[in-house]
C-alpha cells in the first residue's frame, strides 16, 4: 500500500452535517481515520487516534468545526488538526503543542470523499482521475460499490488485464476458442502518474448482450486500459465508433487484505432511464465473475520476485504497472506492512503523515513505517 496519493474515503451523502450529522469511521491502507463536516459543510479527515488517551474520535461527537474526544471531550480542529480545547485544563489553559492529529487534504468529486494520505507538497501531488464525461448530457452514468477480501493490487491488475476477458467474462468475447485467438503487446501509452495501453478485438454480438442493440454479428472493438497512480483505472469499451461504455473505478486498499472499489460506468447509447437495470445486472454479473477468480489466486499478493511467475507479451501493461510501483516505493511511498504487523497494533499506534508534518515537530504517534528509498538501499550496500 502507498501513501502520497488519493483514496476514496467515503460517498459524499455518507457524511451528513449540521444538527443531524456526526462523525463517521473509516479505515483506509490499515490506519483508522474519522470523517466529518464543519459548519460550513466543508469535510474534514483526521487520523482517528486522541492523543490523549487513545480514544476513537469517530465515536465523539462534532462541535462546530472540530470533533470532539468522546472519552475526556479534547476538540481537534479539523482544518489542520490542532487541539482547540481541553476542558481540564479550564478557559485559560495552555493547551501542549504536542496536542495535535493528523488532519489531511479532502476534495469532494463525483458524488465521493477523495482524502490524500500523505505528506506531499500541493504541487508533487498527482492528479484525481477525470471523468472527463461527468456533466456532459451525451452519457448516462451507473454507479456501484463493493468491498472484496482481496488485495489492492490483485484487483488493479485484474482491471488492466488485457487477456482475461474471453475467459472470465464469456459474454464479452470469443472465450479464446479462435484458432487465430492472440492478444500480443500492446503499444503503451505513458503519462506521469501511469500507463494506458488500447486493445483492437474481434467480437461476435450474442443474443441478450447489450452489443446487440448497436451492431449484428461478428464486429471489431476497441478497449482503451489504463491507470493514474496505484488505484485509479480507467476502461473505455468502444463497440463502434459510436456506441461506448466508459469505465472508471477508485480503488481504496482498506487493509492489505481488502479493498473497497467505487464503479462508474458511463454509456453513450440506450440512454432512457429504463435500461439503467439491464446494465447494471450486466456489471454485476461481470464483477462476480472477477471476484470468484481474486479470492481464489495464490499467493493473495502478487509474488515479489518476477521469477516466481510466467509472464509473456499480453502482461507488457501489468509489467509496466509494476515498475512505477517500483518507482514510488523508491520515494518512499510504499507502507512496510511486515514492520507494522510486527509492531502489533494491539500494542503499537501508527498514523499516516499529513503534510502538516513537514517541518513540524513534536507528533505523539509515530508516522507509518514505509520501506527504504532508493538513497537508503544504495547506503545500505555501500
Amino acid at each position: 500500500m502507498f501513501t502520497n496519493f488519493w483514496y476514496v474515503a467515503e460517498e459524499s451523502a455518507a457524511v451528513v452535517g449540521g444538527p443531524d450529522g456526526g462523525p463517521v469511521h473509516t479505515r483506509m491502507l490499515g490506519q483508522d481515520f474519522v470523517l466529518f463536516r464543519d459548519t460550513a459543510g466543508t469535510v474534514h479527515c483526521l487520523s482517528n487516534l486522541c492523543v490523549h488517551r487513545g480514544a476513537s474520535l469517530a465515536h465523539g461527537k462534532v462541535k462546530g468545526d472540530c470533533i470532539e474526544c468522546p472519552y475526556h471531550g479534547w476538540q481537534f480542529n479539523g482544518a489542520d488538526g490542532t487541539c482547540a480545547k481541553i476542558p481540564s485544563l479550564g478557559p485559560d489553559g495552555k493547551i501542549p503543542t504536542r496536542a495535535k492529529v493528523d488532519s489531511y487534504p479532502v476534495e469532494e468529486r463525483y458524488g465521493l470523499i477523495f482524502v490524500f494520505l500523505g505528506d506531499a507538497p500541493d504541487a508533487d501531488r498527482p492528479p484525481i482521475l477525470n471523468m472527463e464525461e461527468w456533466d456532459d448530457p451525451a452519457w448516462r452514468w451507473t454507479y456501484l460499490n463493493y468491498t472484496w477480501p482481496v488485495n489492492w493490487q490483485r484487483a488493479i491488475e485484474n482491471s488492466l488485464d488485457p487477456a482475461h476477458t474471453e475467459f472470465v467474462h464469456p459474454m464479452m468475447g470469443y472465450e479464446g476458442e479462435r484458432d487465430d485467438y492472440i492478444v500480443p503487446a500492446l503499444p503503451l501509452t505513458e503519462h506521469p502518474w501511469g500507463v494506458g495501453a488500447r486493445r483492437t478485438n474481434k467480437s461476435p454480438t450474442k443474443s441478450g448482450s447489450l452489443k446487440a442493440g448497436v451492431r449484428s454479428g461478428d464486429g471489431e472493438g476497441k478497449t482503451d486500459t489504463g491507470h493514474v497512480g496505484p488505484n485509479q483505472v480507467w476502461i473505455w469499451i468502444h463497440f463502434t465508433d459510436a456506441a461506448m461504455f466508459h469505465q472508471y473505478a477508485f480503488v481504496t486498499p482498506i487493509d492489505a487484505h481488502t479493498s473497497r472499489r467505487y464503479f462508474f460506468q458511463a454509456r453513450n447509447f440506450i440512454l432512457e432511464e429504463q435500461h439503467d437495470a439491464r446494465v447494471m445486472a450486466r456489471i454485476k454479473e461481470i464483477a462476480e465473475q472477477d471476484r470468484r477468480v481474486l479470492t481464489e489466486m495464490r499467493p493473495a499478493f502478487t509474488p515479489s520476485s518476477p521469477t516466481e511467475e510466467v509472464l509473456v507479451g499480453a502482461d507488457n501493461v501489468i509489467v509496466r504497472f509494476r515498475e512505477f510501483l517500483k518507482d514510488w516505493q523508491a520515494n518512499g511511498w510504499r507502507i512496510d506492512e511486515k514492520a507494522v504487523a510486527a509492531a502489533d497494533p494491539e500494542h503499537k499506534a501508527f498514523a499516516i503523515p499529513s503534510p502538516q508534518r513537514r517541518g513540524r515537530k513534536g507528533w505523539v504517534i509515530d508516522s507509518v513505517p514505509v520501506l527504504a528509498t532508493a538513497s537508503e538501499v544504495a547506503q545500505a550496500a555501500e
